[in-house]
C-alpha cells in the first residue's frame, strides 16, 4: 500500500462517489471550497492505494507545519481489515515533523440515536487505539459537536491555545465571518 497526493479529477471523483456517502451532510464542505483550498496550498487530499486501486483517503487542512485531518475514510469493502490503522500509520509518516496534528470526532454525548451513538463511540475507540489522545477541547462546527483529538507526539498546548489554532484551520478555508458564525467553543 502507498499514500499519495490526489489530482483534481481524483478529488472530484472521491468527493462525488465516497465523501457524500461517508460523512453526514452537515460535515461536508462544498467541493468548490475544497478545490479552492487545494489551489491555495492550504489543503491536501491524499489517497491510500493498493496497487492502482484506491481503498481509502484523507483530506487535510494544512497551516504551516500543523494539520487538521478533515476527512478520513476507508472504502466500505475494505473496512474492518486494519486499513484504517494503516492509513493513520502512513499519515504519521507523511506528516513527520508536524507541530500539531488534530482530528475531529463527532461527540456521542449529543447523539439521541442509540446506533449512531454506538458508532461514534467505536470511532473514538479506534482513534485512541491508534495513538490519538483526547485534548479535552470540544467544539461545534457548522452544527456538529466534536471532540478534538491529537495524534501522539503532537505538541499539545493549553486548551485556549489549541482553540485558537483549531479556529485558525477553519480560517484558512472560510472567511472570518463564516468561522465566527459556525465554529463554536463548547
Amino acid at each position: 500500500m502507498k499514500i499519495r497526493q490526489l489530482q483534481r479529477g481524483e478529488i472530484t471523483t472521491i468527493y462525488q462517489e465516497r465523501l457524500v456517502h461517508d460523512f453526514i451532510k452537515d460535515e461536508l464542505k462544498k467541493l468548490s471550497i475544497i478545490l479552492k483550498a487545494v489551489d491555495n496550498g492550504v489543503y491536501e487530499c491524499l489517497g491510500l492505494f493498493d496497487d492502482s486501486r484506491i481503498i481509502g483517503y484523507a483530506f487535510l487542512v494544512k497551516q504551516g507545519m500543523s494539520y487538521l485531518v478533515d476527512y478520513l475514510a476507508v472504502y466500505p469493502e475494505y473496512r474492518n481489515k486494519g486499513i484504517g490503522s494503516e492509513i493513520i500509520k502512513m499519515l504519521r509518516d507523511y506528516m513527520a515533523g508536524a507541530g500539531l496534528i488534530i482530528l475531529e470526532v463527532e461527540d456521542p454525548v449529543y447523539s439521541k440515536d442509540r446506533d449512531l451513538k454506538e458508532l461514534q463511540t467505536r470511532r473514538i475507540g479506534f482513534y485512541e487505539r491508534n495513538g490519538c489522545t483526547d485534548t479535552g477541547l470540544r467544539a461545534r462546527c457548522f452544527g456538529v459537536p466534536f471532540i478534538i483529538l491529537a495524534l501522539e507526539n503532537s505538541s499539545i498546548r493549553s486548551k485556549e491555545k489549541l482553540w485558537e489554532i483549531y479556529r485558525s484551520f477553519y480560517g484558512t478555508v472560510f472567511s472570518k465571518d463564516i468561522v465566527e458564525k459556525n465554529v463554536e467553543y463548547l
